[in-house]
């Protein structure tokens, strides 16, 4: 199964201990490796990049952290994909860019049109069925994010809320799309020390749940 993940520093494997290295058993890496013991190998494409959005021009950081904007591109160049995996929206909700819920949503939503859209499934280069798509909801921020003694609170300020309003608004956006959601709240939260990151055994634990999601759902029933 070919499996591309398309996300940000969560997805990368940034760390909420500020070291800015890559960590090795990132959440991707430890679902991959936990669908292979299980009989179901897995070519894992990581396109992740911190501080992504979801499609939106970042005016301090600049347009290569627009989401939408190579997607189509990795799509062709990756192809064929078994499956897609997207899970953006926090960087979309630094105070920047005022965005709420609804907002990030449909910036979402339109990489899954964009997606559709792009005949990437089995088959060769004239191949012209789509890859199927699964949204994960960013976790909510973590209660830091709402401390005005942290250092970047002007910066993700409001983002707290905007984060807890997203599930419900993403699911039934992917809901009427007919595309595949997975709350990641359900399996994982942000770090008390960083809000906007995760701690080491949160990338293990969400990686063997996303792992059993797949698993569960079938996605590689076929193959």
């Amino acid at each position: 199964m070919r499996l591309l993940i398309y996300g940000d520093s969560n997805s990368w494997g940034y760390l909420d201990d500020g070291s800015g290295r890559r960590h090795g058993d990132r959440w991707p890496v430890v679902m991959a490796r936990e669908l292979a013991s299980r009989g179901k190998p897995v070519q894992l494409i990581e396109e992740c990049l911190p501080g992504r959005t979801s499609n939106t021009d970042d005016p301090l950081e600049g347009a290569v952290f627009n989401g939408a904007t190579p997607l189509h591109a990795i799509l062709l160049s990756q192809q064929p994909l078994d499956h897609i995996l997207i899970m953006l929206g926090t960087n979309d909700m630094k105070a920047r860019f005022g965005r709420n819920a609804d907002a990030i949503c449909a910036g979402i939503m339109s990489l899954v049109s964009l997606c559709a859209d792009t005949p990437t499934g089995p088959g060769g280069w004239a191949a012209t069925a789509a890859t199927p798509v699964t949204v994960i909801c960013p976790v909510m921020l973590g209660q830091r994010a709402e401390d005005p003694a942290w250092e970047r609170f002007e910066e993700w300020r409001g983002g707290r809320v905007t984060s807890r309003a997203l599930p419900p608004v993403l699911a039934s956006a992917c809901g009427s799309a007919g595309v595949g959601f997975i709350d990641a709240n359900r399996f994982a939260v942000s770090s008390d020390i960083d809000p906007i990151h995760w701690a080491a055994d949160t990338h293990r634990a969400f990686g063997k749940a996303i792992a059993e999601h797949i698993k569960a759902d079938d996605m590689m029933a076929d193959l």
